[in-house]
């Protein structure tokens, strides 16, 4: 069994996404139990957490790679100029 996949590791984006829609499809045919649907509904509220958590860890990471591109032709042309 590989590390993300072991008991109590966080889901990948992918994998919480895809439990998110199975929730909903469940949610939306109306045949789920009401004990389950509060339970559905906690898990799917903890999901969503995690995808906003893991989206805006990534926005932070492409906004650093995005300025570190745009500051490297800068810093070219500043050893050239030497």
């Amino acid at each position: 069994m590989t590390d993300k996949k072991k008991k109590g590791a966080a889901p990948t984006y992918a994998e919480a996404s895809t439990e998110l829609e199975q929730i909903l499809q469940e949610i939306e045919s109306g045949e789920i139990d009401l004990d389950v649907l509060s339970e559905q509904v906690e898990r799917a509220a903890a999901l969503l957490s995690l995808c906003r958590q893991k989206l805006a860890a990534t926005e932070t990471r492409v906004k650093k790679v995005v300025a570190e591109m745009a500051a490297e032709p800068e810093t070219a042309a500043d050893d050239e100029d030497e």
